[in-house]
């Protein structure tokens, strides 16, 4: 073959930056919008961003409230507003001044509670303590048994077994049959094999499965009542849907987005042709890309949503589950006519806000089963078939995933596989049958 240089012409896709940024603002939500605009603003000189307002028009619109006016509520702090919960270290250190420490060993007292994680855990060992400070690892063992005699009962475990055993020890009931469980077949309960461990304690099924109700009534993680409550974290819905006049009506929700607009500092130089420079220019159009895109954004949601709307109609109304209708991804996109990827960006993390509360637009998309008459229901009404068949069976002889699948046959018409149904329970949380089974 002659070697040579030849030119041939060629069609590919390309993604253009255009085309990048319009995907990532559809699938930001509106809590992470403005800080990807801001983001955008800090490179664009153009581009300026005011802070949505929907967290501060409630507090406006409040008026007149423990005799101050509107006007002067602008201005006063908002401390007052935030609630203190007592953390769990300052729990235990209330309990620790009472405590007859040294110095030093007050230091490492101190360390040690500092270093319990939110469960009320001790994440350091003694030998890493007896290293940091240099002193001898028994030490550091009378300290941290110090800390387990502390409230709440079962602080400064190591592990479950530990944190069990010391709630175990404080109620006395060291020499019995749940104690000895939790000491030397922890993982035997764990995976519910009653039979296994009644012939290694020589004792009957029932007598395990007393001690195993006993136990759940202890608390694993006694640090979990004093963590932060979640530091209060708040959803910003994109979409609303609110009934009016008995008609459902979908609203963007424009409070809870950053609003952008032309910088006026540099109008006068997009007007003067003659100082006007490149950088000023692409600028200007990464500035009209952007609000294109922004628009884009609006648009593809509301025509998502309103087609949401249009097949969950019946579930607005009564907002039951059992009336949601199978919907998938491609079923939307064929009817606004889109591709499926768009329609599964744009319902990535956002949130439709509803009379009842706000749930995530995803929620609304689930597979298809089809019944024996040819129809077909979707998995949230197969699942809570299955959970309300769960709750009803004889725990003596609790149903396989086998006989679930011929139930909800027969009950409801639903045609699953036994897999699916297996699939479906552990998405519930519901452990298998043998997991399930009662001896009494």
């Amino acid at each position: 073959m002659e070697m040579g240089l030849y030119q041939q012409q060629s069609m590919n896709l390309v993604m253009t930056t255009e085309l990048r940024q319009a995907i990532a603002i559809l699938q930001v939500p509106s809590y992470e919008l403005t800080s990807y605009l801001q983001e955008q603003a800090l490179e664009n000189p153009l581009i300026e961003i005011a802070e949505p307002k929907g967290m501060f028009t409630t507090l406006k619109k409040s008026g007149r409230k423990n005799g101050v006016s509107s006007q002067s509520a602008d201005k006063q702090s908002y401390d007052h507003l935030i609630i203190e919960q007592e953390t769990l270290y300052d729990y235990l250190y209330k309990q620790s001044i009472l405590l007859p420490l040294q110095e030093q060993d007050r230091k490492i007292f101190n360390y040690l509670l500092l270093s319990l994680n939110e469960s009320g855990y001790l994440t350091v060992t003694a030998q890493e303590t007896a290293a940091r400070f240099t002193v001898s690892i028994k030490k550091c063992e009378e300290l941290i048994s110090m800390l387990q005699k502390l409230e709440p009962t079962g602080i400064g475990a190591r592990s479950l077994r530990e944190c069990l055993l010391i709630q175990l020890s404080e109620l006395k009931f060291e020499n019995t049959l749940s104690y000895i469980i939790v000491d030397q077949y922890l993982e035997l309960l764990g995976e519910r094999k009653i039979k296994t461990l009644a012939e290694l304690l020589k004792v009957s099924p029932q007598q395990i499965e007393e001690a195993a109700d006993f136990l759940q009534t202890l608390d694993p993680r006694p640090g979990a009542a004093f963590s932060p409550a979640d530091e209060q974290s708040y959803l910003y819905p994109d979409v609303s849907v609110s009934m009016e006049n008995g008609k459902l009506h979908i609203s963007i929700n424009e409070q809870y987005s950053p609003v952008m607009k032309l910088n006026n500092s540099y109008s006068s130089l997009l007007r003067d042709k003659n100082i006007r420079s490149k950088f000023i220019d692409e600028s200007y159009q990464k500035f009209n890309w952007l609000k294109k895109a922004l628009e884009q954004r609006k648009e593809t949601l509301l025509k998502i949503t309103s087609e949401i709307v249009r097949v969950q109609e019946k579930y607005f109304h009564s907002f039951e589950k059992n009336d949601l209708i199978p919907l998938t991804l491609k079923d939307v996109a064929d009817q606004i006519g889109v591709h499926e990827s768009t329609v599964s960006r744009a319902v990535k993390n956002k949130v439709l806000q509803t009379s009842k509360g706000a749930v995530e637009l995803k929620s609304f998309f689930s597979a298809k089963i089809y019944t024996q008459d040819g129809g077909s229901a979707s998995a949230t009404s197969a699942k809570t078939e299955i959970k309300k068949l769960v709750e009803s069976e004889n725990k003596l002889k609790p149903l396989s995933d086998q006989v679930l699948a011929a139930l909800l046959e027969q009950n409801s018409g639903l045609s699953i596989s036994r897999r699916t149904v297996a699939k479906y329970r552990e998405e519930l949380n519901i452990p298998s049958s043998s997991k399930r089974k009662r001896y009494s």
